[in-house]
């Protein structure tokens, strides 16, 4: 053989060997199978399997796909890959797991997208099982995972006589453990449920939090406290907040535009 057809051959190799690892041959067959879910709502809450964990990587696996309910709307085909951390609802699954969804390959003109996220962050995802691979419980449109700007829980476990809202109001508004950024911590304290138990619960998270922290964490926390005061909601919510103001001792002013400021 000669020296310029082994240097060719050994060239063609590497390359084979390189394809190999940067698109499988179960890529194209994965991508046939999984049907998107763009037209279906997908809230977190419902989600047959919940989990908490750190994103550690999110990578393009395959595109462009037409949507489901129109072939002429291209979508993308990602893997996310999860440092599971707390597991809320479901069993069996593992510390590290890979997590498919489908998203806009094109424009968009809508709510958050699905995948609109940083890689390093904490997040609540709603998953489900497809085709032996675990997928998002939505597609498209983020309504099926949530960012989670406190620190780490570990061995938290839900009360399973309760809701899984319950777990969402533990781990929005407790600190948790190891680093936090206070700015998307106390951001993610402006969230107020609806149900008169669940927004109970909520308030003691509230007063707690307005009663220990400092700087922006308490000043959030009195805010959300004071919206409870001026809301138009049952009594003994009124209370319970006005009385977590007095006690942590919160000052709100009410701005010339309508808003609040509270430390």
């Amino acid at each position: 053989m000669s020296a310029g057809r082994a240097k060719r051959l050994v060239v063609l190799i590497v390359v084979l060997i390189l394809a190999s690892f940067s698109t499988p041959s179960s890529v194209p067959s994965l991508a046939r199978r999984l049907v998107d879910q763009c037209g279906v709502p997908g809230r977190i809450e419902s989600a047959p399997i919940i989990i908490v964990g750190v994103l550690t990587s999110d990578r393009l696996v395959y595109r462009p796909i037409p949507m489901h309910s129109d072939p002429t709307y291209p979508l993308q085909l990602r893997q996310l890959t999860v440092r599971v951390e707390n597991v809320i609802r479901g069993a069996h699954v593992p510390s590290d797991i890979s997590v498919y969804y489908f998203t806009w390959a094109g424009g968009f003109n809508g709510p958050r997208p699905l995948g609109f996220w940083r890689v390093g962050g904490r997040r609540v995802l709603g998953l489900r099982e497809d085709s032996g691979v675990l997928r998002t419980s939505c597609d498209g449109w983020d309504s099926c995972t949530q960012p989670l700007g406190s620190g780490a829980h570990p061995n938290y476990r839900p009360d399973t006589n309760k809701s899984i809202d319950y777990a969402l109001v533990d781990l929005r508004f407790t600190r948790g453990e190891g680093p936090v950024d206070e700015i998307a911590f106390a951001t993610q304290l402006d969230w107020e449920p609806t149900e008169p138990e669940l927004a109970t619960y909520t308030i003691e998270k509230l007063r707690h939090l307005a009663l220990v922290e400092r700087g922006e964490v308490k000043a959030s926390a009195c805010s959300t406290l004071w919206i409870y005061t001026v809301d138009s909601i049952p009594a003994s919510l009124h209370r319970g907040a006005s009385e977590a103001l007095n006690l942590a001792h919160c000052e709100c002013v009410k701005k010339a535009d309508g808003n609040e400021t509270c430390h």
